[in-house]
């Protein structure tokens, strides 16, 4: 009887443990990537690309999930990120910090696809 309920747990101890190749095997079915074109509008020559930008991507439902990020010299940026819901965080560089995302501007993106990339582009306001 202790013999069987030592190969028992052995058994189970062998067979529910996670092997060490197979725990991140869909990592990469996991990650999906968004990526779009940033401009502000200047009050002198309208909607123009905002190189440098830095975009916040924040993981709905968790305040230290953060993911930064700058735009090239030409606005476009590029993100890979976990699939789930994020909220766009952008405010001026300098005080007084204003958020600065246009009013027509979504504020949240879903990642949902490990396959298609996700097109966001992003307009902006300068603050006062």
């Amino acid at each position: 009887m202790k013999m069987g309920m030592v190969f028992l747990l052995f058994f189970v101890a062998i067979f529910a443990a996670p092997s060490s190749g197979q725990s991140d095997a869909g990592t990469y079915n996991r990650i999906g990537t968004i990526r779009g074109h940033v401009e502000i509008n200047n009050t002198e020559l309208g909607w123009v690309p905002s190189p440098g930008q830095y975009l916040v991507f924040q993981r709905v439902g968790c305040k230290k999930c953060l993911v930064g990020i700058n735009a090239d010299s030409k606005g476009d940026y590029k993100v890979s990120l976990g699939l789930g819901k994020y909220k766009l965080i952008v405010y001026q560089p300098t005080p007084p910090l204003e958020d600065m995302l246009a009013p027509s501007q979504a504020r949240y993106v879903e990642v949902c696809s490990a396959i298609e990339e996700i097109v966001f582009d992003i307009a902006l306001v300068p603050g006062p």
